[in-house]
């Protein structure tokens, strides 16, 4: 594989646990020129890294693009109030609001609406049966979307705008950087979700249902309340996480286990494997590839001396696939049910919404697996989204 720093260059994209493995085994922090900042890929490293609040930020990001020349007002006025970008206490108190809001107990009670969604979508693919099938259409987008809906208490007809309006979110915040007009494309739909959303507010305050923007409207921690512009913001921030993430979730393991026959055969036999595949899909080809991080103080890491005003890449792609944490880290097997990945991130900022993901995907691969029992991949090569964050086929065609 060439040497190279651009993060987005064909190969990199195409290989990236290569690419990130070769820079783990032999300069795991790494100073990228290209693009500007620190890599850093073991395991160890990138854990420590995660939970160090003192010297890491994660509102510097937001700065970045809060300072820069980009004409896009509404995306840098709502990017800061995200809770991904936001360091404690800040952080915290939005993190007990919506953490309750994704409580165990919440979260199992989507189950019988997870199960029947996955059965109604199987239905309308088992229409064109036997034939071909455009996966992610089909199945791994609509699955989280009608999901999410549900729980925000939107109408399903609304999920096509809704989706629409995520994915050129995704544009600017996943860094697609040779996507057309991606900076606008995220303005424009952030303008026309916030419009939408607000007006949903307006609906909830004079009305209250058991939904999820009606608790974000009454919710508080230790006697604070939500304004109502964090309320639109924080309700956009988990309509585009809540699908966007886990439709390529859904994509990347329906893929793999595509790839490898005798895995998705044990899950076919054995639908309890589900829990444990889906921790293998995670560690092994997650969504999430790298998370980005500012300095704030200086440390040193790995002999390297990192400064203040430094920025940092955090591969999950290369510790997920570290030998010095996992044995045999380049087998793919459902088998193996370990959870001390890094697909979910860790401490402060681990992933909100991963117990919503993991039921959905907990439900989605067994039942998939079982009502195509002779799917196979069709022909044709995989393209890979161009982003140095996330990891998910543009497009997923199956032969049922």
């Amino acid at each position: 594989m060439k040497q190279t720093d651009d993060l987005t260059d064909p190969e990199v994209i195409d290989r990236p646990y290569e690419y990130f493995g070769r820079l783990r085994e032999t300069e795991p922090v790494y100073w990228n020129e290209t693009w500007g900042g620190w890599i850093v890929t073991r395991y160890e490293d990138v854990q420590r890294c995660l939970q160090d609040d003192e010297h890491l930020s994660v509102e510097v990001e937001a700065d970045r693009l809060r300072d820069s020349s980009l004409d896009i007002p509404q995306t840098k006025e709502m990017f800061p109030k995200w809770i991904i970008y936001l360091d404690p206490p800040d952080h915290t108190k939005l993190r007990r609001i919506i953490g309750e809001a994704f409580n165990p107990e919440m979260v199992s009670n989507q189950r019988a609406e997870v199960e029947d969604v996955t059965q109604s979508l199987i239905a309308d693919m088992q229409q064109q049966s036997p034939g071909e099938v455009e996966l992610i259409d089909e199945f791994a987008h609509p699955l989280p979307v009608h999901v999410i809906c549900k729980i925000m208490g939107l109408p399903l007809a609304d999920g096509e705008n809704l989706g629409d309006w995520s994915t050129n979110i995704g544009l600017t915040l996943f860094h697609y950087y040779d996507a057309e007009n991606r900076h606008e494309r995220t303005e424009e739909s952030i303008k026309e979700f916030t419009d939408y959303l607000q007006g949903v507010v307006e609906r909830r305050k004079a009305d209250p249902k058991d939904d999820l923007i009606s608790y974000l409207l009454e919710a508080e921690a230790d006697g604070e309340t939500l304004t109502e512009d964090e309320v639109v913001a924080t309700a956009v921030l988990l309509l585009f996480a809540g699908h966007e993430t886990t439709a390529k979730l859904i994509a990347n393991g329906t893929l793999e286990l595509l790839r490898h026959p005798e895995q998705m055969e044990l899950l076919r036999e054995d639908p309890s494997l589900a829990a444990k595949a889906v921790e293998e899909i995670l560690r092994y080809q997650g969504t999430s590839k790298s998370l980005t991080r500012g300095v704030v103080k200086d440390f040193e890491l790995q002999g390297k001396q990192i400064e203040a005003g430094d920025r940092i890449l955090l591969s999950q792609a290369a510790a997920n696939r570290d030998p010095r944490q996992f044995d045999e880290p380049e087998t793919f097997d459902i088998t193996r049910g370990s959870m001390d990945h890094l697909g979910f991130g860790h401490g402060t900022h681990h992933c909100l919404g991963a117990p919503l993901a993991r039921l959905e995907t907990r439900v989605a691969f067994p039942a998939l697996v079982q009502a195509f029992p002779d799917m196979e991949l069709a022909a044709g090569d995989i393209e890979w989204t161009r982003s140095p964050l996330v990891r998910g086929p543009e497009e997923l065609y199956i032969e049922i």
